[in-house]
């Protein structure tokens, strides 16, 4: 019995080192393929905490959040962000579409100025700050697998490090995602442009049902500045109305 136990245990043993090694064997773009093609919920509805902290200052505002569509199934990938609180910024938000091919069309809605704000796909609306935080627009929109070239730099501790190199004009000269090669889900990416690290975003994740989704994502910058977004209440596909994702939403 003993001897039979010993072997189960070698057996399995071995499985688990050749999954790993598995991963490994895997190109910068077949691993990225893996991080875009993971399975994700039809429909997120999030209430997220953001911290700005700027100069030694601090300030927070809190946003609902509604996103559906996923590019690597072939679909339009379409986000609202309203803000709640606190009154100065209350009821400003931010609608965004994002097809297959990368192009993005965003509206920005700031109630004191009593207009829509309808943003390009070029650099200059997309790779501006976020509501004054450390995001730009285009992070919030977020990427498509084929706005890049991919080229595995290295693994190590279950971990691979691979670079991503835009094939048209960005904010950014290059990106670095660091990837759990059990999940293929990113922990670290950091950002660069004129040949230096300008900032980097270390996500937290945990399971939401079925899926593994950010809790806490911290953007800081090399300037001294640090964005966080903490997710306090997160929902997965449930319905969500076509309705949400337009103007007249965005203007409620």
């Amino acid at each position: 019995m003993l001897k039979f136990i010993f072997r189960i245990s070698l057996a399995a043993v071995a499985l688990a080192c050749l999954l790993p090694a598995a991963a490994q064997d895997l190109s910068g773009a077949e691993l990225m393929a893996k991080y875009f093609h993971r399975t994700k919920p039809k429909t997120e509805i999030t209430t997220m905490v953001m911290t700005i902290t700027k100069n030694g200052a601090s300030l927070t505002r809190t946003m609902m959040n509604w996103g559906t569509g996923d590019n690597a199934k072939g679909e339009v990938e379409r986000r609202v962000v309203k803000f709640l609180a606190p009154g100065d910024i209350k009821g400003s938000g931010f609608l965004t579409s994002k097809k297959v091919d990368g192009s993005t069309e965003s509206q920005l809605w700031l109630p004191a100025l009593g207009k829509v704000r309808r943003l390009g796909s070029g650099a200059s609306d997309q790779d501006s700050a976020f509501f004054g935080s450390d995001f730009t627009n285009r992070d919030i929109s977020g990427f498509v697998e084929a706005d890049f070239t991919y080229t595995l730099l290295s693994t190590a501790n279950n971990t691979a490090t691979i670079e991503a190199k835009p094939k048209k004009e960005m904010g950014y000269e290059r990106l670095v995602y660091s990837l759990d090669l059990g999940d293929f889900a990113a922990r670290k990416i950091e950002y660069y442009k004129a040949g230096k690290l300008a900032k980097a975003q270390v996500l937290t994740l945990e399971k939401v049902g079925a899926y593994l989704l950010p809790s806490l994502i911290v953007m800081t910058s090399t300037s001294g500045s640090k964005t966080e977004l903490k997710v306090s209440d997160q929902k997965v596909d449930q319905d969500v109305s076509d309705a949400t994702f337009t103007e007249r939403f965005l203007k409620q």
